[in-house]
């Protein structure tokens, strides 16, 4: 689709020519319809990936599988808007437990301004300098920006000063991945011994688990998430007896760079109880989509999620 502007019809047609099925007038209004409201880049090219033929490529218009009608598209999309809020709850108890930890251990050694001071970091890693003071230089751009927040507000005019525990408020997941990355071994040490994993494993988790948090809170395109940092080797990948890539035997054929492994990252950091509930909803978020499948079959939807077909059970047999 050529970059001008083209009316809704003009859409419809086209889509129509392509091989989507839009004959009656009730289907051409529910087009319409879904045009107005979701918009054809972020409805049509965000998610016509599974229904598109396997010779569709750049190079020439789109052609559809037959049968392909934009319902199940739209279907498409809210699943995918379903599971992202699922995620972005789940991913919110996370990061609050993970914020309070290091709140909590940091200023246990350090006391108070503890995070402004440099040689309160480690200084023994790869670029620490940088590290440290990009941390720093980014702690202190965030409180700029919130300064007129009453928590904020309140304890620089009575303290000078905001503890670590009040400033978890505004900072980032993706600041707090960083924090954690240059505290000292002991400290990192004394978190990731809560999950029964090294300090370097949460270190990654926290890593990966980021930038998924931020698809889901800028509502981008989740279910087909690829990353190219993978998730590092965890024992619950051996527990569920995924295979090795046949073409690197360092890889796994599927939990290292796909949402799976953000849910396998998760079941390593939340209780067994919010974990059963997160797979619960995961779970009912399919059981909708499912008897809306027509073109779409749920294996190829797991695949493209990076999900195994006995996903949910595989997971809740692993304590």
């Amino acid at each position: 689709m050529d970059k001008t502007f083209k009316t809704y019809d003009e859409q419809i047609a086209i889509l129509i020519s392509r091989g989507i099925q839009i004959s009656s007038s009730a289907e051409k209004s529910e087009a319409k319809k879904a045009l107005q409201h979701y918009g054809y880049y972020n409805l049509i090219n965000g998610y016509k990936m599974p229904f598109l033929e396997a010779n569709s490529s750049e190079l020439s218009d789109d052609k559809y599988k037959p049968g392909t009608k934009i319902n199940e598209i739209i279907a498409l999309y809210n699943f995918d808007m379903r599971i992202r809020r699922v995620f972005f709850k789940y991913i919110l108890l996370i990061e609050t437990n993970i914020k309070n930890l290091i709140a909590y251990s940091f200023s246990q050694a350090h006391q108070h301004e503890n995070y402004l001071i440099y040689t309160n970091f480690n200084r023994n890693l790869k670029d620490s300098d940088k590290l440290i003071t990009n941390l720093i230089s980014d702690i202190q751009r965030q409180i700029s920006n919130r300064v007129s927040d009453p928590c904020i507000a309140h304890y620089l005019k009575q303290h000078g000063y905001i503890p670590l525990w009040v400033l978890n408020n505004i900072l980032t997941l993706g600041t707090i991945s960083n924090f954690y990355k240059v505290m000292n071994p002991k400290e990192r040490q004394e978190i990731s011994k809560i999950f029964k994993i090294q300090d370097n494993e949460l270190e990654n988790i926290l890593m990966y688990i980021t930038p998924v948090r931020n698809f889901c809170a800028h509502n981008n395109r989740l279910y087909c998430y690829r990353t190219k940092r993978p998730l590092t080797d965890l024992s619950i990948h051996d527990k569920l007896n995924i295979p090795r890539h046949s073409q690197s035997k360092n890889e796994y054929n599927y939990g290292k760079r796909d949402l799976f492994a953000a849910v396998l990252a998760m079941k390593v950091l939340l209780s067994d109880m919010d974990f059963k509930k997160f797979l619960k909803e995961i779970n009912n978020a399919l059981n909708i989509f499912r008897p809306r499948m027509c073109v779409m079959q749920e294996k190829d939807l797991l695949s493209y999620m990076g999900f195994p077909e006995d996903w949910r059970e595989s997971l809740l047999k692993i304590k």
